[in-house]
């Protein structure tokens, strides 16, 4: 059977780019290509479809791009793209390091380390720390016998911090004694 494609109505035979793309066709790499072609031609479709929306609105994503990087940068200054794929090498360096802290991370945020009052508590205790440190450093140092620090702790902020220390000391005891009670139940169960 011969169509209209198959001769050239004025010679009688098949024009020669005809003939080639029949010859094409009819090889079987070229079947098996077409035929993986048309298993996928939705994803073609897609892919064409989204290429065409790309390409449609392209100056706006430029316009985007290019308003992020001057949001970026300072006024008057360069972006310095060696130091930004050295930064990015760094953070891939580390990635192995930081995904071995997150387990220690994840039980500290679990914990009543994270708990604000003790980071309060931490943030007092060491400012009382420097205060205390540097005043250490501006007087001379005094010989300290009983009798200072009995009068020492008549003094109202010394008295304060102590009973602070003591009570600490009494709810760590506690702490302590309520681990070993716990560690002898444990070790008497196993």
């Amino acid at each position: 059977m011969v169509s209209a494609l198959d001769t050239d109505p004025a010679a009688g035979v098949a024009p020669e780019p005809l003939n080639d793309l029949l010859a094409r066709l009819a090889e079987p790499r070229t079947v098996e290509s077409l035929n993986r072609l048309l298993d996928h031609l939705d994803l073609l479709a897609l892919l064409v479809v989204g290429l065409d929306g790309l390409l449609q609105r392209g100056d706006t994503i430029a316009e985007s791009i290019g308003e992020a990087v001057r949001e970026l940068r300072p006024a008057g200054s360069s972006v310095d793209v060696g130091a930004l794929l050295d930064l990015g090498q760094q953070c891939v360096a580390a990635a192995p390091a930081v995904l071995t802290m997150l387990p220690v991370l994840e039980n500290v945020a679990d914990s009543e380390l994270s708990d604000p009052r003790l980071i309060e508590l931490a943030s007092t205790v060491s400012r009382a720390a420097v205060r205390g440190a540097a005043e250490a450093k501006r007087e001379p140092a005094r010989k300290a016998g009983l009798r200072t620090l009995l009068r020492a702790s008549r003094d109202e902020d010394v008295a304060r911090a102590l009973t602070f220390a003591v009570s600490i000391a009494k709810a760590l005891g506690q702490e302590l004694a309520a681990d070993r009670k716990a560690g002898t139940t444990q070790s008497s169960h196993a």
